[in-house]
């Protein structure tokens, strides 16, 4: 069954539409009031949950009772967690913070993303197919190619993400140190947002994640500023805290271009902004980037740092990131050092590939596709053409797949049915009361 990071309660839902015009891919239908997602449709964007004025959409991610069963738990905290504090709130004390709420250890993630940097430079340089290649590092994009791009789905880049190498060097460290099996050590990815959560869980090349879970930034944020403040006010420091933040780059990655400066030498684009990145894959689909070897994409305008599950305003959070760069060097020699003698026995391909999803009338039996096409086609030609979205389905040509596919019928357009225009107008009065 495949898993998404959206939950609609239907007891607050009132059909009212928005979520569904808000969906990139058209995995949103309203029936009876109601709105559902076509599971295979969606790409865990969060454009609906942005969009519910009633609240009837959430998020879903990891608590802090699902690391009880774990015998080590180690944090791997993104670099926006520490754009999210107020001044005065140093790194030393955020890693304090995820010491007080019950992790074991806080690891040292700018190694692994200089790692992935690496070796994307590499595959870059020795790629012999067609371009521009794409980063994997936004889950959302992944999903985007495979399900409305499925013949671009080679230019992805097929390397492990830094998040899971981290997660695959957690366990096999200190399994080794404290004797512990993998599966008695947690790995716990401190996210900005819904969508690297279900990476995690649902992994869009079908094999299981090195990570054990992830925890949102507005999860950990209150435990982390109390734990922050109470140092502040007098408690003693404590007697040691590794320093995870050594240079600039690291916290570099929490916005847009955090790759492309590793391929810099290279014909690169970065786009940010999900019809920003719709718009420029249309363009590839045409043919018309082929001079551009590489394209770094976040589906949220900001990059990472205008996740759905951060805390601060994105500028606030770009600020505090700016403040904390100071002096820092853009490469220290301890992560240099790190990352020398790591690379060579790194194994950075992906254990499975990220494959087209099938969607139902989209993959199998080919004339079975056709059928459904042609009939798609020949109902398209009798419906009006507006795509008002109030027949639940977002556009007309959408309402056409669905009656072919037996999952809707010419009655629920306005245009044919009157009773379906009262039934609309008495649920709409109904809602706003």
């Amino acid at each position: 069954m495949m898993t998404h990071g959206f939950r609609i309660d239907q007891d607050k839902c009132r059909g009212c539409l928005s979520c569904m015009r808000a969906c990139p891919t058209h995995a949103i239908r309203v029936r009876d009031g109601k709105a559902r997602y076509i599971p295979e449709k969606c790409i865990d964007c969060g454009s609906c949950l942005k969009s519910c004025p009633y609240g009837a959409i959430t998020a879903t991610t990891w608590s802090f009772q699902d690391m009880d069963k774990f015998k080590f738990k180690v944090a791997v905290p993104s670099p926006v967690l520490f754009g999210q504090f107020p001044a005065g709130v140093t790194p030393a004390h955020i890693v304090q913070g995820l010491l007080s709420v019950g992790f074991d250890a806080v690891w040292d993630y700018g190694v692994e993303l200089f790692l992935a940097s690496r070796a994307v430079l590499h595959y870059v340089e020795n790629w012999k197919g067609p371009f521009p290649l794409i980063s994997v590092s936004c889950p959302v994009v992944v999903r985007l190619v495979q399900v409305s791009y499925p013949r671009m789905i080679d230019q992805l880049i097929r390397l492990q993400i830094p998040r899971e190498i981290a997660g695959r060097e957690i366990k096999r460290r200190y399994a080794k140190e404290l004797g512990l099996r993998p599966d008695e050590i947690a790995a716990v990815y401190i996210t900005p947002c819904q969508a690297k959560t279900i990476s995690i869980l649902h992994p869009a090349e079908g094999v299981e994640s090195h990570l054990n879970g992830a925890l949102g930034i507005s999860e950990v944020y209150n435990p982390i500023l109390a734990s922050a403040n109470q140092q502040r006010n007098g408690l003693p420091p404590p007697a040691e805290i590794p320093n995870i933040v050594r240079n600039s780059t690291f916290l570099g990655w929490s916005v847009r271009e955090g790759l492309g400066r590793s391929l810099a030498r290279h014909n690169s684009l970065h786009v940010t902004g999900l019809a920003n990145i719709i718009q420029v894959f249309d363009d590839i689909e045409k043919g018309k980037l082929q001079n551009v070897e590489f394209l770094e994409a976040h589906s949220c305008w900001s990059g990472c740092t205008g996740g759905n599950l951060t805390v601060a305003n994105v500028y606030v959070t770009l600020s505090k990131l700016r403040s904390l760069v100071g002096d820092l060097p853009e490469m220290d020699a301890e992560t240099l050092a790190e990352v020398n003698s790591r690379y060579p026995l790194e194994d950075f391909s992906l254990e499975a590939p990220v494959l087209p999803r099938p969607i139902k009338g989209q993959s199998g039996d080919l004339r079975e596709k056709v059928r459904l096409l042609q009939e798609a086609e020949a109902v398209l030609k009798t419906l009006p053409g507006y795509n008002c979205g109030l027949c639940g389905a977002p556009t007309c040509k959408e309402m056409a797949k669905d009656i072919s596919a037996g999952e809707a019928s010419k009655a629920d357009c306005v245009f044919f049915s009157k009773d379906r225009l009262s039934e609309l107008y008495k649920r709409f009065l109904l809602n706003d009361r």
